[in-house]
This record gives C-alpha cells, structure tokens and sequence, in this order.
C-alpha cells in the first residue's frame, strides 16, 4: 500500500459512532469502537470535507440540498424540540446556513466531492459524478 491508504492502514482503526448531538448542541464523548482491517466505514454529517480532514477520506459524497429544503425540512422534524417552526427558522438563518456558507467558501465540498447527491425532492434524488458535476 501507498500514499494516503498506507497511512490509514497503519492506524488505529479506531472510531466514535457519534461525536455531536445537534439536538443538545454539544460534544458527545463516546467510547472508541474498533473497526476490522476490512473494513468500509461511512461517516455521515456535516462540515467532514474541511481541508484538516481531507486526507481521511477515500471516496466523497456530498448530499446537495438547497437551504429552502432544508429549513422546511427541519422546521417539520424539528419544530417539537424548538418549540415552534418560528424557532427553528431563526436558529438556521441565524446560526446554520452562515456556518454552511463559511463551510463552502472554505471547502467547497460539492466541487470536491466524487458524487453528488442531488436532494432537493428526497422521492427522486439525482447522482452526478466527478467530472459530470
């Protein structure tokens, strides 16, 4: 093996099945588990194309979902935690869709990524694939 798959393979393989709970805001300090020598991780959440992170990654897929789809989305499964579709509005123009936009000036995940995930209607999402993006 070489280059970047070396380097992995000569790791730990040791992981944290969660990190964050959005829902609380808050850094979870979860035990390690430890994966076989074999095996295909897939790490799923937001931000995990930042440049300090970009070695780790063998393959990219970046789900593309407008900020209008994804506040109505979120004002739906998330309106009971945050009191109100009102509440939940604010906090995403307030706080998450600046963080998404530093996120892709910084990173810009979608140009990066090795498939593209189209999600604007979840009943029929789209895939491109590096270079067709």
């Amino acid at each position: 093996m070489t280059g970047k798959h070396k380097e992995i393979a000569e790791g730990t393989n040791r992981y944290r099945r969660v990190v964050f709970d959005f829902r609380a805001d808050r850094p979870v300090l979860a035990p390690d588990d430890k994966a076989p020598v074999d095996a295909v991780l897939i790490f799923d959440g937001v931000f995990l194309q930042r440049p300090e992170l970009a070695r780790l990654w063998d393959y990219r897929v970046y789900v593309d979902v407008p900020f209008a789809a994804a506040v109505a989305r979120a004002e739906r499964h998330d309106e009971a935690l945050f009191g109100s579709a009102a509440a939940v509005r604010a906090r995403y123009e307030r706080r998450y869709i600046p963080g998404q936009r530093l996120y892709f000036d910084a990173a810009r995940p979608r140009e990066r990524a090795d498939a593209v995930v189209g999600n604007d209607d979840p009943s029929h999402p789209t895939l491109a694939f590096r270079g067709a993006v």
